[in-house]
């Protein structure tokens, strides 16, 4: 009878062991959200939700989306160059550990290079299946001299 209850004992302590060890992994309450990763000496920041943006010959841009899937460049008007892209966590879970998945950040750096207007199109789409876009994003966008 006493082996059995030392048995028993064990039992339950190692079950709160394994529960104490799970709360480890579970992303703290306090957790608050994260700035897009903006490359340095942009001029201008805009997001998905922005609208038009409105730059000189020279000057850089950043748009920022987030997003759980990927947003891709679909169309890059002939005055704009595409710097490059820049990607990073949302939150301080995911950049921390505790928390996988979950939205990202997607940055595209670029730079006005002529006079002109065009639409700047983006596309978000599952990465393993890009043909089925999920949303579009229209930025109108004007080069002054």
């Amino acid at each position: 009878m006493r082996v059995l209850r030392l048995l028993l004992l064990a039992g339950i302590a190692l079950a709160v062991l394994a529960l104490a060890a799970c709360d480890r992994v579970t992303p703290d309450s306090r957790d608050t959200s994260l700035p897009p990763p903006i490359p340095e000496a942009v001029t201008v920041v805009i997001d998905e939700w922005d609208g038009p943006a409105n730059i000189r010959v020279g000057q850089t841009m950043a748009v920022t989306l987030s997003s759980n899937f990927d947003w891709q460049i679909t169309t890059l008007p002939d005055n704009l160059e595409l710097l490059g892209t820049e990607t990073g966590p949302t939150d301080t879970a995911q950049r921390d550990g505790g928390a996988t998945g979950g939205a990202s950040w997607f940055v595209f750096h670029l730079k006005a290079g002529a006079p002109g207007e065009g639409d700047l199109v983006l596309v978000e789409a599952p990465g393993w299946e890009s043909e089925r876009q999920l949303q579009t994003v229209v930025i109108p966008v004007q080069v002054e001299p």
